[in-house]
């Protein structure tokens, strides 16, 4: 985070809320099954092999496997259009990538194809992971808080042997918007049920419409990108 310009700091704090909405949304929806937290995911899997629940084994693995996919079409999609164009473009087309997951989820929420709708938008929070990718690494974690939570406490150590508070603040202002995503899109489940999703999808397209344009206004302007 603190490599980060203030607005890409913002941008993860959108989509930080964002991950932790769809969260809440499909924990609801699917009865204790995450789209984000795979770890948890892997748990309810383990749990429910040994209980014999193979109806939870079904739906929590396919939640990984739908997850992962959304990994390898993140990153796909970066690659190739870094190669193609330039390393700038790469963020941009993940983004759009991501927003037309979204959209489908919410088009085949409309049509009540709701099965279709999960998987499509477990694949788009798993794509959301390359937005912030850095020499094939995640720089700035989304969909997962664990890390950043062990980073929150190791910073806040840090500064009181000449670290700065600024390194922790910043790690668990990301926990946070996470958190308050989380609540959102359990109220808005509790309003709207599953089109709650389409609610999500207005929010991620208002906010990749902002993004790129404060892009190519920095893109003109010859500013770092």
């Amino acid at each position: 985070m603190m490599e980060s310009r203030p607005g890409e700091r913002v941008l993860a704090g959108v989509f930080a809320f964002i991950a932790g909405f769809i969260d809440s949304v499909g924990f609801l929806y699917l009865g204790g099954v995450f789209l984000s937290f795979m770890s948890g995911n892997t748990t309810r899997s383990a749990t429910a092999i040994v209980d014999g629940n193979w109806d939870m084994v079904r739906v929590a693995g396919g939640c990984i496997i739908f997850f992962l996919l959304g990994v390898i079409n993140g990153a796909f999609t970066k690659r190739i259009v870094v190669r193609a164009l330039e390393e700038t473009r790469g963020r941009e087309f993940v983004l759009v990538n991501v927003s037309f997951w979204f959209v489908l989820s919410s088009v085949l929420i409309e049509l009540e194809h709701h099965s279709a709708a999960i998987i499509a938008l477990s694949i788009g929070v798993g794509t959301m992971n390359s937005i912030f990718e850095r020499n094939g690494e995640v720089a700035i974690p989304l969909t997962y808080m664990t890390g950043t939570l062990v980073r929150t406490g190791q910073r806040f150590v840090d500064a009181f042997f000449d670290g700065r508070h600024l390194v922790w603040i910043l790690n668990l202002s990301l926990w946070l918007s996470l958190s308050v995503g989380a609540i959102a899109g359990a109220l808005a489940y509790r309003l709207l049920g599953i089109h709650a999703v389409e609610l999500m999808t207005l929010i991620t397209l208002v906010t990749v419409a902002i993004n790129q344009l404060v892009r190519d206004h920095r893109r003109r302007a010859g500013l770092p990108l």
